[in-house]
């Protein structure tokens, strides 16, 4: 070959390379301005910045991940267009049209203007906060408030409201109107004024001092209807104000308190711990049934959205808040549950009878809805033990293992011997007092709640079948769709422990809720379901919130009904020659009963729980009064009063 021809087969390479590097740029890099705005656009809705037409590409995903990050999953980004591209004064930019929607569907629509820079033969797209939105400046991005509507209201029977929104007052300290010297006259017009506030004057001068600025020391929320009764007596303290609110309230203080449960504005902590799923300005249900249904009763994810900026206000550092689109708000579903007023009031007024710690619990065993839920803490606010709590049952358990014993051949006339004291596999059982009742029916043993018979008598029924006799009587059912708890009886076989567990001790636990369904199942002679919440709410607790499905008891054994008339029959007795003879006055239809005194903790000699738990008519309750000691003595009483206050 030539040196001329190798000279022409060098350009012709060159030419090719380079023809070859041009369609390869053509590929990846716009030639026109509107090429370049729609990949813009594209990359943009998908929320992915992988075209080349970015200066920096990197820098530009990270600026569109920290202005959108608020958005988190309340607001979804649906598309990006192109609307029309215009010159001016030397500058080239792309209309963008946004459309953004809620969770519920609804959008919020705007257009931006993204700058175009040509550079050689391709255009470039440079991304800025104002190409995102317009009102969005350097530094700034978006951030998101809750918007929400109305609360949903809990009712009761014949849809009484039992919780709604209400007005209420907010009363603080103002530290820049107060003096340290009126900080003990300001505690002491507020203890005097306000019941039950038991303010200690240390405590809030430490709040006063620690409080920065202007911030207002919170001391005390009060009903509407509370704080008129008090104005007069504190309204004139130093450095008091008062501030006019809305809240999630009962319909009277304390009723149902604990298991209606609370709601109020998101915290900072909630916002942290929520990881996304709670924003600022978000109302939510903190306990009962406030908590376990707070989807339903808070309704759609209502939210505002603002453009926010740089601090603006060099002494308080607040940051500037611009609102941008504030979707629609929408009220909350309401949830019907079972409770009765009457019914309640009884059950809260009967509970605070108690001098220790008490739940009680009315179910109707015609239908299994649950009555009234009451708490009562003499210590302070109650948490739910009659829906929650898990104790030993004790002697009530006896309508348990006493059913277990019919169905294995025991006859309520059989006699059955109840010493002082009998010896299982080398563990001594003993009868309350030291009782002895000798060689008498087991009618007579269950009415007088001897130990020993029982103990004695487990050798009759095995441990399946004493849980069998429990899940008869309801007890073993999952109430977790209405955040509640039941009973755990375990199949033990093991000597001691089953011989305890005919008594209700070794490891049978139980809530109130599942006593008062035993109760509930003798008097109904079926296996009885409680119901608390109707309607949709519990399928969807079931599928959502409680992450379990509750049990529908098609795998339960049936409950005799002739058994459950037995059993029903010693509970009369105990009533009216046992154990709970002081409910034998009650006004109103016969009451039957079993009391129980269930021991717990470490202690010699151990401490008790005291347990009632009867019906009457179409009416069955149970009593637990913690640390109450005997039966008799703590829980009988209450369910005296509850009988009465129902009557």
């Amino acid at each position: 070959m030539s040196k001329k021809s190798r000279v022409w087969l060098a350009v012709t390479l060159v030419i090719v390379l380079l023809a070859g590097a041009g369609v390869f740029a053509l590929f990846r890099l716009p030639m026109t301005k509107s090429s370049a705005a729609k990949a813009a656009a594209h990359d943009l809705a998908e929320e992915q910045l992988s075209s080349d037409i970015w200066h920096e590409k990197d820098l530009a995903q990270g600026l569109f991940d920290r202005v959108t990050k608020a958005l988190g999953t309340r607001v979804d980004l649906r598309s990006v267009t192109v609307d029309d591209i215009t010159e001016a004064d030397g500058r080239t930019v792309a209309t963008l049209d946004w459309t953004w929607a809620n969770n519920d569907g609804e959008s919020w629509e705007y257009s931006s203007q993204l700058p175009l820079e040509k550079n050689g033969l391709f255009w470039w797209a440079d991304l800025t906060e104002k190409a995102i939105h317009p009102k969005l400046g350097k530094g700034g991005s978006f951030a998101l408030r809750a918007n929400p509507g109305g609360r949903g209201k809990i009712l009761g029977a014949d849809d009484e409201v039992l919780m709604e929104e209400g007005k209420v007052v907010d009363i603080g300290v103002h530290p820049n109107r107060l003096e340290p010297d009126t900080i003990g006259r300001l505690v002491s017009g507020l203890n005097d004024g306000v019941d039950s506030l038991d303010l200690d004057a240390d405590d809030l001068e430490k709040s006063v001092d620690d409080a920065e600025g202007n911030q207002l020391v919170p001391v005390v929320t009060l009903r509407e209807d509370d704080y008129k009764e008090v104005k007069s007596a504190i309204h004139d303290l130093p450095g008091i104000l008062f501030t006019e609110d809305t809240q999630t309230l009962t319909r009277s203080r304390g009723f149902a308190q604990a298991t209606l449960g609370s709601a109020g504005p998101a915290s900072a902590d909630d916002i942290e711990k929520s990881k996304g799923e709670i924003i600022a300005g978000d109302i939510v249900g903190r306990t009962g049934l406030q908590k376990t249904f707070n989807s339903r009763l808070a309704g759609p994810d209502s939210v505002e959205v603002f453009a926010k900026g740089d601090a603006t206000d060099d002494k308080g550092g607040k940051t500037k808040l611009t609102s941008l689109h504030a979707f629609e708000s929408k009220d909350g579903e309401d949830l019907e549950t079972t409770l009765d007023v009457d019914i309640q009031a009884a059950a809260d007024k009967a509970a605070a009878t108690a001098k220790k710690p008490a739940a009680v619990v009315a179910i109707r065993p015609s239908d299994g809805h649950v009555l009234a839920v009451a708490n009562h803490d003499p210590g302070g606010a109650a948490w739910d033990r009659a829906l929650s709590g898990q104790y030993a049952p004790g002697s009530v358990f006896k309508i348990a293992s006493g059913l277990a014993l019919l169905d294995a051949g025991v006859s309520p006339d059989d006699d059955i011997d109840c010493p002082k004291t009998v010896n299982v596999g080398g563990k001594s059982f003993k009868n309350a007092e030291d009782e002895v009742l000798g060689n008498v029916s087991f009618a007579e043993d269950f009415a007088h709640s001897c130990n020993t018979a029982f103990v004695s008598s487990g050798d009759k029924v095995s441990g399946s079948e004493l849980a069998d006799a429990a899940a008869q009587l309801g007890m073993l059912g999952d109430a977790s769709a209405i955040g509640a708890k039941m009973a755990s009886v375990p199949a033990d076989d093991d000597e001691v422990t089953h011989a305890a567990q005919m008594i209700g001790q070794g490891k049978v636990q139980s809530s109130p809720l599942a006593v008062a369904t035993m109760t509930a199942s003798v008097e109904a002679g079926e296996t009885i379901t409680p119901q608390l919440v109707l309607g949709d709410a519990v399928e969807e607790a079931e599928n959502g919130d409680s992450g379990e499905g509750a049990d529908d008891g098609s795998d339960s054994p049936t409950l005799d009904a002739d058994a459950a008339k037995e059993v029903s029959e010693m509970m009369r007795k105990v009533v009216t020659e046992g154990t709970a003879t002081d409910l034998e006055d009650v006004p109103g239809d016969p009451v039957h009963g079993k009391t129980g005194t269930a021991e717990y903790g470490d202690e010699t000699p151990p401490r008790t729980h005291s347990w009632f738990a009867g019906f009457q008519g179409d009416l069955a309750v149970a009593v637990l009064v913690e640390d109450g000691g005997f039966g008799a003595e703590a829980a009988v009483p209450v369910a005296h009063e509850f009988f009465e206050n129902v009557n």
